[in-house]
């Protein structure tokens, strides 16, 4: 994988297997999405009404409605269905889906390494890099300094939200892709959620905790180094958008190009952390693997 360089000591990336639904996680296609962009009703607008004057009409077209009381017979609700996963807002919809995502993951580890499961069957393993790796690493952390210049805004604004450096790639828009855009978000919050468990696990030191010369650009997170959390969750989404272009290819008739554009795109954004100082390349290239797994057990839920 090009623009990872050093990359030794990651072992037993294995496919995905036995990946059952996860329900509600269905009709969240396409991706274009939406983040943020939730209903308010009543204040504010084009006409500029406030809440004072919405009550005064209220209170004054109320005795309209009489006095009847509300027969329950008439209320028809649907407890337990997935279909109301429609009717929810987005950040409702990401929470739910990411939840349902976690029930079917576990992990086994130890001082050597971790392996994520899925349905009780292996979907990702690693083992863990010793201090000895980890100083030889420094030597490329150092030289990826020299690009802070040229990277330096892409690097403190991908502390945030990655979902814009894919969407211009795709042309997608909130207005026509507001589902994909979301699709977008729900990823990046699975791999971020499944990346914890290894960070945590195997308490790898960044590199700014190992040599005081590599002076990061942008605040050193406050978790292990190893996997990368931006590298999993850039991975994670190109391969669910990968999957999403080949499946359309009316839509998207330079199909190969849209995805080799997505994938870099995704190797940039881990590269840029270790340029900003704050991962080794090793940590890109386990999470690359491990966002990829991801992607594909996204991309295999979707299809049931």
């Amino acid at each position: 994988m090009s623009g990872f360089h050093g990359v030794h000591g990651v072992h037993g990336v294995h496919g995905v297997q036995g990946v059952h639904g996860v329900h509600g996680i269905h009709g969240v296609h396409g991706v274009h999405g939406v983040h943020g962009v939730h209903g308010v009703h009543g204040v504010g607008g084009s006409g500029g009404h406030n809440s004072g004057a919405l009550q005064s009409s209220a209170l004054a077209i109320r005795s309209a409605g009489g006095t009847d009381p509300i027969n329950p017979a008439g209320v028809t609700d649907t407890p337990a269905s997935a279909d109301n996963m429609s009717s929810w807002s987005a950040d409702v919809r990401e929470s739910l889906m990411t939840s349902a995502f976690l029930k079917h993951m576990d992990w086994d580890a130890d001082a050597q390494g971790v392996t994520l499961n899925w349905d009780n069957k292996n979907l990702w393993a690693v083992k863990r890099p010793d201090t000895a790796l980890l100083v030889q690493q420094l030597d490329f952390v150092r030289d990826y300094a020299d690009q802070r210049g040229d990277r330096g805004i892409e690097i403190t604004s991908q502390m945030g939200s990655l979902g814009d450096y894919y969407g211009f790639i795709l042309g997608l828009t909130g207005s026509h892709n507001p589902r994909t855009l979301e699709q977008i978000y729900i990823t990046h919050k699975m791999a971020g959620h499944a990346v914890k468990i290894p960070k945590h696990n195997l308490a790898c030191r960044r590199p700014d905790q190992l040599d005081g010369r590599v002076m990061p650009m942008i605040p050193t997170p406050g978790h292990g180094t190893f996997p990368s959390g931006h590298a999993t969750e850039a991975f994670a989404i190109a391969t669910v958008l990968s999957a999403l272009v080949r499946a359309n290819p009316k839509q998207f008739p330079d199909a190969d190009a849209r995805v080799a554009m997505t994938m870099k795109q995704a190797e940039r954004i881990a590269v840029n952390r270790t340029v900003a100082g704050v991962h080794y390349p090793i940590d890109s290239y386990a999470g690359a693997t491990l966002g990829t797994m991801i992607g594909r057990t996204i991309v295999a839920l979707g299809n049931q």
